[in-house]
Protein backbone atom coordinates (compact mmCIF):
# COMPACT_ATOMS: atom_id res chain seq x y z
CA UNK A 1 0.00 0.00 0.00
CA UNK A 2 1.72 3.18 -1.28
CA UNK A 3 3.01 5.09 1.55
CA UNK A 4 2.51 2.60 4.17
CA UNK A 5 5.18 0.99 6.65
CA UNK A 6 5.04 -2.83 5.93
CA UNK A 7 6.26 -4.60 9.54
CA UNK A 8 5.78 -7.74 11.48
CA UNK A 9 3.29 -8.01 13.94
CA UNK A 10 1.93 -10.99 15.76
CA UNK A 11 4.54 -13.17 13.22
CA UNK A 12 3.29 -11.33 9.71
CA UNK A 13 3.79 -9.02 7.44
CA UNK A 14 0.95 -6.48 7.34
CA UNK A 15 -0.07 -2.69 6.65
CA UNK A 16 -3.66 -2.34 7.73
CA UNK A 17 -2.51 -2.22 11.30
CA UNK A 18 -0.36 1.01 10.41
CA UNK A 19 -3.03 2.61 8.39
CA UNK A 20 -4.16 5.92 10.48
CA UNK A 21 -7.78 6.91 10.53
CA UNK A 22 -7.66 10.33 8.70
CA UNK A 23 -5.99 7.94 5.56
CA UNK A 24 -9.10 5.86 6.12
CA UNK A 25 -11.45 8.69 6.15
CA UNK A 26 -10.00 10.14 3.28
CA UNK A 27 -10.41 6.74 1.08
CA UNK A 28 -14.08 6.84 2.44
CA UNK A 29 -14.65 10.26 0.92
CA UNK A 30 -13.65 8.81 -2.73
CA UNK A 31 -16.70 7.05 -2.78
CA UNK A 32 -18.72 9.70 -1.64
CA UNK A 33 -19.40 11.88 1.81
CA UNK A 34 -21.43 9.98 3.54
CA UNK A 35 -20.22 6.71 3.25
CA UNK A 36 -19.21 4.25 5.96
CA UNK A 37 -17.57 0.92 6.10
CA UNK A 38 -19.47 0.08 9.68
CA UNK A 39 -23.42 -0.13 7.51
CA UNK A 40 -21.49 -3.27 5.36
CA UNK A 41 -19.48 -4.68 8.29
CA UNK A 42 -20.09 -3.49 11.69
CA UNK A 43 -22.62 -4.69 13.47
CA UNK A 44 -24.29 -5.04 17.20
CA UNK A 45 -27.16 -7.41 17.60
CA UNK A 46 -29.12 -7.05 20.69
CA UNK A 47 -30.61 -10.89 20.54
CA UNK A 48 -33.14 -10.75 23.76
CA UNK A 49 -35.10 -7.92 21.91
CA UNK A 50 -34.33 -8.48 18.41
CA UNK A 51 -32.69 -5.28 17.37
CA UNK A 52 -29.84 -3.95 15.69
CA UNK A 53 -27.84 -1.12 14.45
CA UNK A 54 -24.12 -0.64 12.46
CA UNK A 55 -22.54 1.36 15.70
CA UNK A 56 -23.36 2.68 19.21
CA UNK A 57 -25.01 5.92 17.40
CA UNK A 58 -28.05 5.11 15.22
CA UNK A 59 -30.70 4.09 16.81
CA UNK A 60 -31.55 0.42 17.23
CA UNK A 61 -33.99 -0.88 15.01
CA UNK A 62 -35.92 -3.99 14.85
CA UNK A 63 -35.03 -6.97 12.53
CA UNK A 64 -38.29 -8.57 11.10
CA UNK A 65 -38.54 -11.81 12.11
CA UNK A 66 -39.91 -12.91 8.55
CA UNK A 67 -36.45 -11.94 7.14
CA UNK A 68 -34.62 -14.07 9.67
CA UNK A 69 -36.72 -16.89 8.82
CA UNK A 70 -35.93 -16.33 4.96
CA UNK A 71 -31.81 -15.67 5.99
CA UNK A 72 -30.32 -15.89 9.19
CA UNK A 73 -27.76 -13.30 7.85
CA UNK A 74 -30.51 -10.79 8.26
CA UNK A 75 -29.62 -10.39 11.91
CA UNK A 76 -27.28 -7.89 10.25
CA UNK A 77 -28.49 -7.35 6.72
CA UNK A 78 -31.82 -6.36 7.31
CA UNK A 79 -33.70 -4.32 4.53
CA UNK A 80 -33.39 -1.01 6.32
CA UNK A 81 -30.04 -1.50 6.49
CA UNK A 82 -29.43 -2.19 3.21
CA UNK A 83 -31.50 1.42 2.24
CA UNK A 84 -29.17 3.27 4.52
CA UNK A 85 -26.16 1.95 2.57
CA UNK A 86 -27.71 3.07 -0.90
CA UNK A 87 -28.01 6.32 0.48
CA UNK A 88 -24.37 6.23 1.89
CA UNK A 89 -23.39 5.30 -2.09
CA UNK A 90 -25.36 7.94 -2.97
CA UNK A 91 -23.89 10.60 -1.22
CA UNK A 92 -27.04 10.73 0.98
CA UNK A 93 -26.37 11.54 4.32
CA UNK A 94 -28.45 8.58 6.73
CA UNK A 95 -30.60 10.85 9.28
CA UNK A 96 -29.32 8.07 11.96
CA UNK A 97 -25.84 9.15 11.62
CA UNK A 98 -26.19 12.66 12.55
CA UNK A 99 -23.98 12.01 15.42
CA UNK A 100 -20.94 11.57 12.80
CA UNK A 101 -22.63 14.94 10.64
CA UNK A 102 -22.60 17.31 13.55
CA UNK A 103 -18.86 16.17 14.17
CA UNK A 104 -17.85 16.66 10.32
CA UNK A 105 -19.87 19.85 9.74
CA UNK A 106 -18.09 21.39 13.30
CA UNK A 107 -14.91 21.32 10.78
CA UNK A 108 -12.47 20.13 14.03
CA UNK A 109 -12.59 16.58 14.35
CA UNK A 110 -12.33 13.51 12.45
CA UNK A 111 -15.99 11.59 13.31
CA UNK A 112 -16.58 8.12 14.24
CA UNK A 113 -17.56 7.43 10.70
CA UNK A 114 -13.70 7.37 10.60
CA UNK A 115 -12.58 5.65 13.29
CA UNK A 116 -15.22 2.73 13.06
CA UNK A 117 -14.36 2.24 9.47
CA UNK A 118 -10.57 1.66 10.41
CA UNK A 119 -12.01 -1.00 12.71
CA UNK A 120 -13.07 -2.82 10.20
CA UNK A 121 -10.13 -1.67 7.54
CA UNK A 122 -8.48 -4.09 5.62
CA UNK A 123 -6.85 -3.89 1.72
CA UNK A 124 -9.36 -4.27 -0.59
CA UNK A 125 -12.28 -3.94 1.90
CA UNK A 126 -13.83 -0.94 -0.24
CA UNK A 127 -13.54 -2.74 -3.20
CA UNK A 128 -15.37 -5.20 -1.88
CA UNK A 129 -18.27 -3.13 -0.29
CA UNK A 130 -18.78 -1.53 -3.86
CA UNK A 131 -19.16 -4.75 -5.64
CA UNK A 132 -21.91 -5.87 -3.10
CA UNK A 133 -23.51 -2.16 -3.47
CA UNK A 134 -26.72 -2.31 -1.14
CA UNK A 135 -28.78 -5.29 -2.44
CA UNK A 136 -26.14 -7.97 -1.41
CA UNK A 137 -25.86 -9.40 1.88
CA UNK A 138 -22.16 -8.48 3.85
CA UNK A 139 -20.19 -10.81 6.07
CA UNK A 140 -19.60 -8.24 8.83
CA UNK A 141 -15.55 -8.05 10.22
CA UNK A 142 -16.83 -6.60 13.54
CA UNK A 143 -19.68 -8.55 15.47
CA UNK A 144 -21.38 -7.14 19.01
CA UNK A 145 -23.61 -9.09 20.53
CA UNK A 146 -25.85 -8.51 23.69
CA UNK A 147 -26.66 -11.67 24.43
CA UNK A 148 -28.93 -11.74 27.59
CA UNK A 149 -30.05 -8.50 29.50
CA UNK A 150 -28.93 -10.16 33.02
CA UNK A 151 -26.87 -7.46 35.16
CA UNK A 152 -26.33 -7.13 38.30
CA UNK A 153 -25.96 -3.29 38.32
CA UNK A 154 -28.44 -0.17 38.15
CA UNK A 155 -26.47 1.87 35.84
CA UNK A 156 -28.13 5.73 36.48
CA UNK A 157 -28.15 5.76 32.71
CA UNK A 158 -29.55 2.48 31.86
CA UNK A 159 -32.90 0.83 31.70
CA UNK A 160 -35.00 -2.37 32.31
CA UNK A 161 -34.49 -4.10 29.08
CA UNK A 162 -30.46 -4.06 29.47
CA UNK A 163 -30.35 -5.03 33.22
CA UNK A 164 -32.52 -7.67 35.56
CA UNK A 165 -31.30 -5.22 38.45
CA UNK A 166 -33.19 -2.69 37.01
CA UNK A 167 -36.21 -4.92 36.19
CA UNK A 168 -36.38 -6.16 39.60
CA UNK A 169 -36.09 -2.29 40.97
CA UNK A 170 -38.99 -0.94 38.88
CA UNK A 171 -41.09 -3.83 39.45
CA UNK A 172 -40.76 -3.66 43.23
CA UNK A 173 -40.85 0.38 43.23
CA UNK A 174 -43.05 1.40 39.96
CA UNK A 175 -40.92 4.04 37.34
CA UNK A 176 -39.22 7.28 38.44
CA UNK A 177 -41.85 10.17 38.02
CA UNK A 178 -40.30 13.16 36.24
CA UNK A 179 -41.62 16.55 35.22
CA UNK A 180 -42.88 15.35 32.02
CA UNK A 181 -42.74 11.83 31.70
CA UNK A 182 -42.58 8.87 34.15
CA UNK A 183 -39.26 6.94 33.32
CA UNK A 184 -38.31 3.54 32.97
CA UNK A 185 -41.82 2.89 32.87
CA UNK A 186 -42.69 -1.22 32.33
CA UNK A 187 -45.18 -0.29 29.93
CA UNK A 188 -42.77 0.62 26.79
CA UNK A 189 -40.29 -2.29 28.30
CA UNK A 190 -43.17 -5.55 27.87
CA UNK A 191 -43.62 -3.96 24.59
CA UNK A 192 -40.19 -5.09 23.68
CA UNK A 193 -41.21 -8.94 24.06
CA UNK A 194 -37.84 -9.41 26.10
CA UNK A 195 -36.76 -13.22 25.41
CA UNK A 196 -33.53 -14.59 27.31
CA UNK A 197 -34.57 -17.54 26.77
CA UNK A 198 -32.66 -20.55 25.02
CA UNK A 199 -35.70 -20.48 22.55
CA UNK A 200 -35.23 -17.28 21.16
CA UNK A 201 -35.19 -17.80 18.05
CA UNK A 202 -32.95 -14.08 17.18
CA UNK A 203 -30.31 -16.66 19.45
CA UNK A 204 -30.56 -19.94 17.52
CA UNK A 205 -30.19 -17.75 14.24
CA UNK A 206 -27.38 -16.48 15.76
CA UNK A 207 -25.18 -19.86 16.58
CA UNK A 208 -26.51 -20.83 12.80
CA UNK A 209 -25.41 -18.25 11.32
CA UNK A 210 -21.93 -17.88 13.25
CA UNK A 211 -20.32 -20.90 11.37
CA UNK A 212 -21.11 -19.11 8.06
CA UNK A 213 -18.97 -15.58 9.01
CA UNK A 214 -16.43 -16.94 11.25
CA UNK A 215 -13.69 -17.26 8.77
CA UNK A 216 -13.85 -13.76 7.33
CA UNK A 217 -14.49 -12.51 11.10
CA UNK A 218 -11.73 -10.12 12.83
CA UNK A 219 -13.32 -8.89 16.35
CA UNK A 220 -16.34 -10.19 18.27
CA UNK A 221 -17.37 -8.41 21.30
CA UNK A 222 -20.09 -9.59 23.88
CA UNK A 223 -22.11 -6.75 25.70
CA UNK A 224 -24.43 -7.25 28.20
CA UNK A 225 -26.56 -6.75 30.42
CA UNK A 226 -23.08 -8.28 32.10
CA UNK A 227 -21.79 -10.55 29.71
CA UNK A 228 -20.32 -12.68 32.51
CA UNK A 229 -23.63 -13.55 33.72
CA UNK A 230 -24.79 -15.27 30.81
CA UNK A 231 -23.98 -18.87 29.70
CA UNK A 232 -23.83 -17.92 25.96
CA UNK A 233 -20.71 -16.11 26.90
CA UNK A 234 -18.80 -18.85 27.80
CA UNK A 235 -20.02 -21.24 25.07
CA UNK A 236 -18.96 -18.67 22.70
CA UNK A 237 -15.38 -19.01 24.52
CA UNK A 238 -15.56 -22.96 23.99
CA UNK A 239 -16.22 -22.48 20.21
CA UNK A 240 -13.49 -20.51 19.83
CA UNK A 241 -11.10 -22.84 21.86
CA UNK A 242 -12.50 -25.68 19.64
CA UNK A 243 -12.17 -22.87 16.27
CA UNK A 244 -8.78 -21.91 16.48
CA UNK A 245 -8.44 -18.57 15.01
CA UNK A 246 -4.84 -16.85 14.48
CA UNK A 247 -6.01 -13.45 13.34
CA UNK A 248 -9.49 -13.39 15.72
CA UNK A 249 -9.80 -10.42 18.36
CA UNK A 250 -12.32 -11.66 20.94
CA UNK A 251 -13.45 -9.18 23.44
CA UNK A 252 -16.36 -8.34 26.25
CA UNK A 253 -17.81 -5.34 27.78
CA UNK A 254 -17.70 -5.99 31.51
CA UNK A 255 -18.24 -4.20 34.60
CA UNK A 256 -15.59 -5.93 35.93
CA UNK A 257 -17.37 -6.45 39.01
CA UNK A 258 -19.86 -9.85 38.35
CA UNK A 259 -21.40 -11.39 41.12
CA UNK A 260 -20.06 -14.71 42.63
CA UNK A 261 -17.22 -16.71 41.14
CA UNK A 262 -17.91 -15.33 37.26
CA UNK A 263 -14.43 -13.45 37.32
CA UNK A 264 -12.87 -16.57 38.40
CA UNK A 265 -14.78 -18.55 36.03
CA UNK A 266 -13.81 -15.80 33.43
CA UNK A 267 -9.88 -15.70 33.90
CA UNK A 268 -10.22 -19.46 33.98
CA UNK A 269 -11.59 -19.24 30.10
CA UNK A 270 -9.40 -16.79 28.87
CA UNK A 271 -6.55 -18.78 30.30
CA UNK A 272 -7.60 -21.70 28.14
CA UNK A 273 -8.07 -19.95 25.16
CA UNK A 274 -4.21 -18.01 25.23
CA UNK A 275 -3.05 -21.25 26.51
CA UNK A 276 -3.75 -22.99 22.61
CA UNK A 277 -3.12 -19.48 21.15
CA UNK A 278 -6.70 -19.90 19.55
CA UNK A 279 -7.20 -16.05 19.19
CA UNK A 280 -4.48 -13.29 18.17
CA UNK A 281 -5.53 -11.06 20.49
CA UNK A 282 -8.05 -10.13 23.67
CA UNK A 283 -9.60 -7.47 24.85
CA UNK A 284 -10.79 -6.32 27.86
CA UNK A 285 -13.65 -3.21 27.84
CA UNK A 286 -14.10 -2.00 31.64
CA UNK A 287 -17.26 0.12 31.69
CA UNK A 288 -16.32 2.80 34.34
CA UNK A 289 -17.39 6.42 33.98
CA UNK A 290 -15.71 8.04 36.31
CA UNK A 291 -13.37 7.10 39.45
CA UNK A 292 -14.01 6.33 43.06
CA UNK A 293 -17.01 6.92 44.72
CA UNK A 294 -18.48 8.96 41.35
CA UNK A 295 -18.26 5.90 39.49
CA UNK A 296 -20.26 4.03 42.44
CA UNK A 297 -22.96 6.92 42.14
CA UNK A 298 -23.39 6.58 38.36
CA UNK A 299 -22.91 2.74 38.31
CA UNK A 300 -24.91 1.72 41.46
CA UNK A 301 -23.86 -2.04 42.54
CA UNK A 302 -20.23 -1.21 41.93
CA UNK A 303 -17.53 -1.90 44.29
CA UNK A 304 -14.69 0.09 42.92
CA UNK A 305 -12.00 -1.65 45.03
CA UNK A 306 -13.05 -4.92 43.84
CA UNK A 307 -13.21 -3.41 40.36
CA UNK A 308 -9.49 -2.21 40.54
CA UNK A 309 -8.56 -5.60 42.05
CA UNK A 310 -9.89 -7.46 39.16
CA UNK A 311 -8.38 -5.30 36.55
CA UNK A 312 -4.98 -5.48 38.05
CA UNK A 313 -5.28 -8.98 38.64
CA UNK A 314 -5.93 -9.08 34.78
CA UNK A 315 -3.37 -6.72 33.53
CA UNK A 316 -0.61 -8.69 35.39
CA UNK A 317 -1.28 -12.08 33.66
CA UNK A 318 -2.11 -10.55 30.97
CA UNK A 319 -0.21 -12.75 27.77
CA UNK A 320 -2.03 -11.80 24.92
CA UNK A 321 -4.93 -9.62 25.84
CA UNK A 322 -5.37 -5.64 26.68
CA UNK A 323 -7.60 -3.32 28.42
CA UNK A 324 -9.63 -0.20 27.15
CA UNK A 325 -11.34 1.93 29.96
CA UNK A 326 -14.99 2.82 28.34
CA UNK A 327 -16.07 6.02 29.59
CA UNK A 328 -19.67 7.02 28.78
CA UNK A 329 -18.99 10.57 29.40
CA UNK A 330 -22.38 12.06 30.69
CA UNK A 331 -22.97 15.23 33.38
CA UNK A 332 -21.50 13.43 36.27
CA UNK A 333 -17.99 12.30 34.79
CA UNK A 334 -16.90 15.86 34.38
CA UNK A 335 -15.57 15.73 38.38
CA UNK A 336 -13.82 12.66 38.18
CA UNK A 337 -11.94 13.38 34.86
CA UNK A 338 -8.68 14.62 35.34
CA UNK A 339 -7.93 12.09 38.45
CA UNK A 340 -9.41 9.31 36.11
CA UNK A 341 -6.48 10.79 33.05
CA UNK A 342 -4.10 10.24 36.17
CA UNK A 343 -4.88 6.87 36.84
CA UNK A 344 -4.56 5.57 33.33
CA UNK A 345 -1.60 7.49 32.78
CA UNK A 346 -0.30 5.75 36.26
CA UNK A 347 -1.64 2.20 35.51
CA UNK A 348 0.63 2.37 31.93
CA UNK A 349 3.58 3.59 33.88
CA UNK A 350 3.41 0.57 35.98
CA UNK A 351 2.22 -2.46 33.63
CA UNK A 352 2.37 -0.89 29.90
CA UNK A 353 5.98 -2.63 28.80
CA UNK A 354 6.83 -3.42 25.02
CA UNK A 355 3.51 -2.83 23.59
CA UNK A 356 0.00 -0.66 24.72
CA UNK A 357 -1.52 -2.58 27.35
CA UNK A 358 -4.02 -0.33 28.37
CA UNK A 359 -6.78 1.75 26.27
CA UNK A 360 -9.51 4.52 26.60
CA UNK A 361 -12.28 5.83 24.74
CA UNK A 362 -14.95 8.34 25.29
CA UNK A 363 -18.26 8.06 23.76
CA UNK A 364 -20.73 10.53 24.21
CA UNK A 365 -24.08 9.96 26.37
CA UNK A 366 -26.80 11.99 24.53
CA UNK A 367 -29.60 10.09 26.38
CA UNK A 368 -31.40 10.40 28.87
CA UNK A 369 -30.92 14.17 28.46
CA UNK A 370 -30.63 15.27 32.21
CA UNK A 371 -27.40 13.10 32.22
CA UNK A 372 -26.21 14.59 29.08
CA UNK A 373 -22.82 16.72 29.31
CA UNK A 374 -23.93 20.02 27.78
CA UNK A 375 -26.21 20.47 30.59
CA UNK A 376 -23.57 22.02 32.58
CA UNK A 377 -21.35 22.84 29.83
CA UNK A 378 -19.20 25.44 31.65
CA UNK A 379 -17.45 22.13 33.24
CA UNK A 380 -15.81 21.30 30.05
CA UNK A 381 -12.88 23.48 31.79
CA UNK A 382 -12.30 19.92 33.60
CA UNK A 383 -11.66 18.27 30.00
CA UNK A 384 -9.26 21.28 29.09
CA UNK A 385 -7.48 20.47 32.31
CA UNK A 386 -7.43 16.87 31.48
CA UNK A 387 -5.82 17.89 27.81
CA UNK A 388 -3.60 19.80 29.31
CA UNK A 389 -2.02 17.05 31.56
CA UNK A 390 -2.07 14.65 28.75
CA UNK A 391 -0.26 17.20 26.56
CA UNK A 392 2.49 17.07 29.75
CA UNK A 393 2.68 13.69 29.45
CA UNK A 394 2.35 12.62 25.96
CA UNK A 395 3.94 9.02 24.57
CA UNK A 396 7.61 9.84 22.95
CA UNK A 397 10.43 7.76 21.63
CA UNK A 398 11.92 7.99 25.10
CA UNK A 399 8.90 6.84 26.76
CA UNK A 400 6.69 4.23 24.62
CA UNK A 401 3.79 3.30 25.69
CA UNK A 402 3.70 5.17 29.18
CA UNK A 403 2.44 8.38 27.60
CA UNK A 404 -0.69 9.74 25.77
CA UNK A 405 -1.07 9.27 22.22
CA UNK A 406 -1.90 12.12 19.89
CA UNK A 407 -5.18 10.47 18.44
CA UNK A 408 -6.32 9.49 22.60
CA UNK A 409 -5.42 13.93 22.88
CA UNK A 410 -7.51 14.56 19.56
CA UNK A 411 -10.69 11.97 20.92
CA UNK A 412 -10.92 14.02 24.45
CA UNK A 413 -10.56 17.39 22.15
CA UNK A 414 -13.34 16.12 20.26
CA UNK A 415 -15.32 15.49 23.25
CA UNK A 416 -15.06 19.63 24.14
CA UNK A 417 -15.84 20.87 20.94
CA UNK A 418 -18.94 18.68 21.22
CA UNK A 419 -20.16 19.67 24.38
CA UNK A 420 -19.84 23.68 22.95
CA UNK A 421 -21.84 22.98 19.98
CA UNK A 422 -25.61 23.68 20.87
CA UNK A 423 -27.74 21.03 23.14
CA UNK A 424 -30.73 20.61 21.03
CA UNK A 425 -33.16 19.50 24.08
CA UNK A 426 -34.53 21.63 26.76
CA UNK A 427 -31.92 22.55 29.23
CA UNK A 428 -35.02 23.94 31.99
CA UNK A 429 -36.88 20.62 31.41
CA UNK A 430 -33.63 18.57 31.65
CA UNK A 431 -32.72 20.65 34.88
CA UNK A 432 -35.96 19.67 36.63
CA UNK A 433 -35.56 16.27 35.79
CA UNK A 434 -32.08 16.10 36.88
CA UNK A 435 -33.26 17.04 40.54
CA UNK A 436 -35.91 15.04 39.83
CA UNK A 437 -34.11 11.94 39.21
CA UNK A 438 -31.25 11.72 41.22
CA UNK A 439 -33.99 13.03 44.31
CA UNK A 440 -35.49 8.97 43.88
CA UNK A 441 -32.11 7.26 43.03
CA UNK A 442 -31.29 8.61 46.30
CA UNK A 443 -34.05 7.50 48.22
CA UNK A 444 -33.97 4.00 46.60
CA UNK A 445 -30.20 3.45 46.72
CA UNK A 446 -29.36 4.99 50.27
CA UNK A 447 -26.85 7.37 48.58
CA UNK A 448 -26.30 10.83 48.58
CA UNK A 449 -25.63 13.24 45.75
CA UNK A 450 -24.51 16.26 47.36
CA UNK A 451 -22.15 14.23 49.16
CA UNK A 452 -20.74 12.23 46.39
CA UNK A 453 -20.52 15.57 44.50
CA UNK A 454 -19.88 18.26 46.37
CA UNK A 455 -18.84 20.69 43.26
CA UNK A 456 -21.98 20.46 42.05
CA UNK A 457 -24.02 21.69 44.54
CA UNK A 458 -24.78 25.20 43.35
CA UNK A 459 -26.19 23.31 39.84
CA UNK A 460 -27.95 21.10 42.65
CA UNK A 461 -29.79 23.64 43.87
CA UNK A 462 -31.02 25.49 40.71
CA UNK A 463 -32.66 22.37 39.82
CA UNK A 464 -34.31 21.83 42.88
CA UNK A 465 -35.70 25.80 42.88
CA UNK A 466 -37.06 25.30 39.09
CA UNK A 467 -38.92 22.81 40.94
CA UNK A 468 -40.15 25.01 43.19
CA UNK A 469 -39.01 22.54 46.03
Amino acid sequence: MKGDEVRKINGKFESKYLLDSETVFEKLNTVSPSFCLAKWFNVSIHIPTGKTHSCYHPPIHSIPLEEVRIDVSALHNTKYKKEQRKKMLDGVRPDECGFCWQIEDSGSNLSDRAYRSKDVYSEGIIEEALAMGSTSNAKPRYVEVNFNQACNFKCSYCSPHLSTAWMTDIEKNGAFILADRWHNDLTWVKKLNIDNGLDNPYLQAFWEWLPDIYPTLHTFRMTGGEPLMDKNTFRMFDYVKEHPKEDLHLSITSNCNPPGDQWRKFMSSLKHITDVDAIDHFMLYCSLDSWGAPAEYIRNGLDFNTLYANVTDYLRTSRKHSLTFIITFNVLSYTGFVEYIKNIHQLRQQYNTDRQLIWFDVPMLNDPMWMNAKLIPELVTELEKSIKYMNNNKETQFNRFKGFKDFEISKVQRLVDWVKTPAGFDRELAMKNFYLYFTEQDKRRGTDFNDVFPQLSNFWKECKDLNGS
